[in-house]
């Protein structure tokens, strides 16, 4: 029998192989575009694989890995890396993904792959940027789609989504809705071992999760005042609830846990650009959201009953300015200019009200306003040195004050950080290219790091501090991509990043509000610097030429080292909560006489150890697996069904009567869910 570290190694050996293969093989060329670094991709190239949304036809871009952006405040440094008519969307909830899913491929004129800021495309930081160009007058298109899914345990969970656009005379509207609902059983089992080894505790888990959700959006485009604008709304609804009953098999009783947790967000967005003499143009963006959470939970157990209350509302305000200076043509290659700068307000009002024993218990930080006002200002220059050469340097400077009040005390401080940025690529020959980047970034404070926290069944309590920075990080990318085929590429990507001012966990004794006994908290302090790099090797091959025609094996192996230091032990470790290692293959077929494509995958789970004070914790989870198939007999009907088959996970933690530096186990735990199979059927009809 093969050992874990023998498979993990033969599978990445295989998976290395399958990337490494195509480098040597003969690929067909195609005539090269006027720019080497924008390769159009027309409709014609998709017609085979019959897609129906421009998300669709994104995921047939050889060599092209989405990515939809991330979750930080404010718009800079947040954009994914599509384009929409060269713009990214004023909006934050309504993901890229989403907005992709409600172009019809048939309003699609082509799609671009640009790099280098070729054209003066805005890389935001990417290596490629893929820019979506719909046609000017599409008419009215529309959707209306619905799915069921049906659960192992005999559950239905069902959706419906209804779009429709209209498209003419330079002027667009869009409008969507979608609602789904569904419950899921949760069944658990938790033991609890002493240091000894001892069975202390055998819970066995009987509870039930039921959730809905719904959202409208509206976009409107067209001219104004000389220029374009794009308004866009949005109005999501978020609920769910969870009731549970463990039944203590070992020491006996019952233990009964309750949570209903209710979230309403909007938002709206505007853009406006505008050409001004001399080939400059003007961008203004902004932006308005508003998001209620409220929460209650309730914890029954032999020993104590607890219940929290929580009621948060945040809101973020965004104002935008672009000017993008005409191409400037010099004796050493061309050269293009941008700057712009951006404000946003950030506030968070977090009031929690906690009940131990039905006694009220005050924490520090229980009721906390956070505000966070900050600015970013840039210049990017872009200079086509050569064909084959082009650089792109930008040089950002985020200034920042954040004031926070409450039950934990009352900080103020200002950050300010210049965030200097270097893109190169290079293109050594026919699509293959090379690209390295250089840039400084500051991660974003938490604002749940000025909030108090408490779990009460191992009473550990966490406070709020108002005096932290954010943690700096110095990175370095380097980026091979070679196409071949139609459908086949070869990626590999290798990434340095050195942290200052890293955020950590530490413990320290206080007396809290109202009460004479001092209690040891938790507290999120800057304690150090950290290490991490990172390895990833994807690629695709066509399988036309060893007999599976239409055939393609996806892959990807990705592997991470990291090093920082305890705050607690001051030992070295890795990052916390960081998976080590991880790898995903796929093999699909589009059947182009019969109208159909499969495609069935896999990915390796997930594994992570985390590090707080007084615990050490443990996740692991099993590979999971994912069947497809389509069905499109014409341009108007698709039909999917699938089977997704999830893996058993277990969690463990171990509990220390004191920070791990000084204490000793108390117990460990180890919880075990079993992983639920899913069958799902989806119904579209496009007009």
């Amino acid at each position: 029998m093969v050992s874990t570290r023998g498979r993990w190694r033969l599978l990445g050996a295989s998976i290395l192989a399958l990337c490494v293969l195509p480098a040597g093989a003969a690929f067909a060329q195609t005539p090269a575009p006027a720019d080497p670094n924008i390769t159009p991709y027309p409709p014609s190239y998709f017609t085979e694989y019959r897609p129906v949304t421009a998300l669709d036809m994104i995921g047939r871009i050889p060599g092209f890995q989405f990515d939809g952006g991330t979750s930080a405040r404010g718009f800079a440094g947040t954009a994914g890396n599509v384009l929409i008519d060269g713009e990214r969307p004023p909006t934050r909830s309504d993901a890229l993904s989403t907005v992709l899913s409600r172009i019809p491929a048939s309003q699609v004129l082509r799609i671009d792959i640009v790099r280098a800021g070729a054209g003066g495309m805005d890389m935001q930081g990417k290596a490629v940027v893929a820019n979506v160009i719909r046609k000017p007058d599409a008419g009215v298109t529309g959707a209306i789609s619905s799915s069921v899914t049906l659960t192992d345990q005999g559950l239905f969970q069902p959706s419906f989504s209804i779009q429709a656009q209209r498209q003419r005379d330079g002027r667009s509207m869009d409008g969507s809705f979608r609602y789904s609902s569904g419950s899921q059983e949760i069944d658990n089992i938790r033991e609890r071992r002493n240091p000894a080894g001892d069975l202390t505790l055998i819970g066995l888990d009987d509870g039930a999760f039921e959730y809905s959700t719904a959202e409208a959006t509206g976009v409107y485009e067209g001219p104004l005042a000389g220029g374009r604008i794009r308004a866009n709304t949005l109005i999501n609804y978020n609920g769910s609830t969870y009731e549970g009953a463990e039944t203590l098999i070992r020491p006996g009783g019952q233990e009964s846990s309750l949570s209903d947790a209710v979230r309403w967000r909007g938002e709206a967005g505007l853009r406006w650009t505008r050409s001004l003499p001399r080939g400059m143009s003007l961008e203004l963006v902004g932006f308005q959201s508003i998001t209620d959470n409220d929460n209650v939970s309730v914890y029954d157990t032999p020993s104590f009953t607890s219940e929290v209350l929580f009621d948060q509302l945040s809101g973020e305000s965004i104002l935008g300015a672009t000017l993008k200076f005409a191409d400037l043509q010099t004796g050493i290659g061309d050269v293009s200019l941008e700057a712009g700068t951006e404000a946003a307000l950030n506030w968070v009002d977090t009031t929690s009200a906690y009940t131990f024993d039905d006694s009220p218990l005050l924490l520090p930080g229980d009721d906390t306003r956070v505000e966070e006002l900050r600015s970013e200002t840039f210049i990017t220059a872009r200079w086509a040195a050569r064909t084959d050469l082009s650089v792109e340097a930008n040089l950002r400077y985020e200034l920042s004050r954040i004031i926070a009040m409450g039950t934990a005390g009352e900080g103020e401080t200002t950050l300010g950080y210049l965030k200097p940025r270097l893109n190169l690529t290079w293109t050594p020959a026919p699509r293959n290219t090379v690209t390295f980047k250089l840039e400084k970034n500051v991660d974003q404070l938490s604002f749940g790091a000025f909030t108090a926290s408490a779990a009460f069944s191992t009473g550990i309590f966490g406070r709020g501090n108002p005096e932290i920075r954010p943690a700096q990080v110095w990175l370095a990318n380097a980026r091979y991509e070679r196409l071949f085929d139609r459908q086949g590429s070869f990626v590999a990507e290798f990434t340095h990043e050195d942290f200052s001012d890293v955020l950590g966990v530490v413990v320290i004794e206080e007396i809290p509000p109202g009460g004479t006994t001092p209690i040891t908290f938790n507290i999120t302090r800057n304690v150090g610097t950290a290490r991490r790099d990172k390895l990833t090797l994807s690629g695709r091959l066509p399988l036309d030429g060893f007999g599976l025609e239409g055939g393609i094996l996806s892959s990807q192996v990705y592997y991470r080292w990291s090093n920082t230091r305890d705050p607690v032990t001051l030992e070295d470790r890795r990052l916390s909560g960081e998976q080590v290692a991880g790898w995903s293959v796929a093999l699909s077929q589009n059947l182009v006489a019969e109208r159909i494509s499969w495609s069935v995958s896999a990915n390796s789970g997930s594994e992570g150890r985390s590090f707080s004070p007084s615990t050490l914790s443990n996740f692991r989870s099993d590979p999971t697996y994912n069947f497809s198939l389509t069905y499109r007999p014409d341009a108007q009907w698709s039909v999917s069904g699938g089977l997704y088959i999830a893996s058993d996970s277990e969690s463990d933690f171990t509990l220390f009567n004191a920070p791990r530096n000084v204490g000793t186990p108390v117990y460990t735990e180890t919880s075990r869910s079993f992983g639920s199979s899913q069958a799902y059927v989806s119904v579209r009809r496009s007009f």
